[in-house]
């Protein structure tokens, strides 16, 4: 974990469940257990790697956005050329890249919980969505949204496999 006072955080806009999935699953705690609301990805999920590579200089003519998450940014190693002291911007139009890649990532995880609750704890869909929402702290979402979101996938993958099985 990192320490408070020598990390280097970015701060900038993203959907709000999504950030608040973020806090929930990546947020870091104070000494007295209480959240920051930063969040630090881990170095071995490829989120770290695409914050790597949307990190910048700041420009001047950026149109400000009030940010809604602050997130620490990838450490640097010796020879990198990104040092986060000078590169600690993530612009608007990375922030659209962040979100897209973080909800692909959203989904897959909560796609995965949701039949690890299913098959293996015997829970209904709906029921997983109300704990999934309730485990990372999101209240921005519908939970019945995500057991919709789920189904239309579910459905999606189903009707993919028919036609690939059709097709031969």
């Amino acid at each position: 974990l990192y320490i408070l006072t020598t990390m280097i955080t970015a701060k900038f806009r993203i959907e709000d469940y999504l950030a608040e999935y973020l806090r929930g699953k990546w947020g870091i705690i104070d000494e007295d257990g209480k959240p920051t609301g930063i969040i630090s990805i881990p170095e071995n999920i490829y989120l770290y790697h695409i914050l790597w590579g949307l990190m910048q200089t700041k420009r001047e003519n950026e149109t400000k956005v009030k940010p809604n998450i602050e997130i620490v940014l990838p450490h640097c190693r010796k020879g990198d050329r990104k040092d986060p002291r000078y590169y600690n911007h993530i612009s608007l139009r990375g922030s659209l890249i962040f979100n897209s890649r973080l909800k692909k990532f959203f989904r897959a995880d909560m796609h995965e919980f949701f039949d690890y609750m299913k098959h293996e704890e015997g829970m209904t869909y709906k029921e997983a969505s109300f704990l999934f929402v309730a485990k990372y702290g999101i209240d921005s979402i519908d939970p019945d949204s995500l057991a919709k979101n789920y189904s239309r996938w579910k459905d999606n993958v189903r009707l993919n496999r028919k036609k690939a099985y059709s097709s031969r």
